[in-house]
């Protein structure tokens, strides 16, 4: 009896200590790669059961952050997988039928609101622009919705990606939400910066800042998940400039090294043409300009990226290319160009994009880069002569 007794609690201290264990879960199967930090910090606070009731994720464009949030989305509406005692051990995200769902975009707790997203009850407001994330978003989706429980899932998310765009009623209507939200809602916001939002609604939320992706990471991640041979991912890592969206939007879409070979071109063609050839550039930039902002921040970016390679090529630092397959190009107008120029440039394109974030006329703005920007002779840039065979 006594060694009955004795085999009894040693199989329920081994229990015991099973379950202490079992208690664990661990979060796996991500679909954001690079960004370990913020990974670490929202598995710890899932783990420890302090999420935020809003988080703010920041960062480039194409960096991660829609695919963040949808992450954050899955992670909290995915339950453990059962060991063989029936005990929870780790959330998979790669493998929950919970994240399927949200990621098909068909999960009835989980909402991606943006400015093209259609309000449910207004089904004549598809005619409205979609530039903005307006008050009636908040209010028939964010607000309305968080008023009743959970459907299937044990959490209702609402992401708005692009949160930058809302008017600033949107985010006074949001305030409401984000200072009372329920236990069983939980907010993600996206933006390219802090900035671009009311510091009232920054300061209700948990940030989470990502930082552009190492292109050896990106590289490595095109190969092993979609099948990309070394000399592409290697190419598409670089041109990526730390956003893996981008480099996976590339692999699906060739028109995007399309476009973005002919801004190479284009710029070159400016920076090689007559005035009036500036001007009809700014002024069709202006126009685009309030059809889509984040296209003329994103044409302004590329510039300073195009005069980064110059001054590379400058320099003889051929490795330092981001655009390997135009060094030709760059190393042309490199000679024409000097280093003074240069920087010029790059401070004449800096000025204009902090001058069209502070709202200033957009055709007048980009009318004085242009003025502002170097001048180089056709005639020496081969690389722009079809007929020459030099090109790239």
């Amino acid at each position: 009896m006594k060694l009955i007794k004795t085999c009894l609690r040693r199989v329920l201290i081994l229990t015991d200590s099973s379950l202490s264990v079992a208690k664990h879960t661990s979060v796996i199967g991500w679909k954001t790669f690079g960004h370990t930090g913020a990974i670490r910090l929202l598995t710890k606070s899932f783990e420890t059961n302090r999420l935020a009731h809003a988080y703010l994720i920041t960062g480039p464009e194409k960096v991660g952050k829609r695919t963040l949030a949808l992450d954050i989305a899955c992670m909290v509406n995915t339950e453990p997988v059962a060991d063989m005692f029936g005990q929870s051990t780790d959330i998979d995200l790669s493998k929950s039928h919970q994240a399927e769902r949200i990621r098909a975009g068909i999960h009835s707790d989980v909402e991606v609101i943006d400015p093209a997203t259609e309000l449910p009850a207004s089904p004549e407001r598809k005619a409205v622009s979609k530039t903005t994330i307006s008050i009636d978003h908040i209010r028939q989706i964010v607000i309305s919705g968080s008023s009743t429980k959970p459907f299937e899932g044990m959490k209702k998310v609402f992401i708005l990606d692009g949160a930058h765009r809302m008017v600033r009623e949107a985010e006074t209507s949001l305030l409401k939400i984000l200072e009372e939200a329920p236990d069983h809602v939980l907010i993600v916001l996206t933006s390219p910066t802090t900035e671009a939002l009311s510091q009232t609604v920054v300061s209700r939320c948990q940030l989470l800042e990502l930082r552009p992706v190492e292109s050896q990471v990106i590289e490595s991640k095109l190969i092993e998940q979609f099948g990309t041979d070394e000399a592409q991912a290697r190419l598409l890592s670089r041109l990526a400039r730390g956003s893996p969206g981008w480099a996976i939007d590339a692999i699906n879409d060739p028109t995007i090294i399309d476009a973005h070979n002919q801004a190479i071109l284009r710029f070159a063609e400016i920076v090689t043409g007559s005035i009036e050839s500036r001007f009809r550039y700014a002024r069709q930039t202006a126009g685009q300009f309030w059809q889509d902002r984040m296209a003329v921040f994103y044409e302004i970016e590329r510039w300073i990226e195009w005069w980064r390679d110059v001054a590379m090529m400058r320099h003889k630092l051929i490795d330092n290319i981001i655009n390997v397959e135009w060094v030709d190009l760059f190393s042309q107008i490199a000679t024409e160009i000097t280093e003074e120029q240069i920087s010029a440039a790059v401070t004449a394109i800096e000025n204009a994009r902090h001058a069209l974030e502070a709202n200033a006329v957009p055709q007048l703005t980009l009318e004085v880069m242009m003025l502002d920007l170097p001048w180089a002779d056709p005639a020496k840039i081969p690389s722009l002569n079809p007929e020459s065979g030099d090109g790239s």
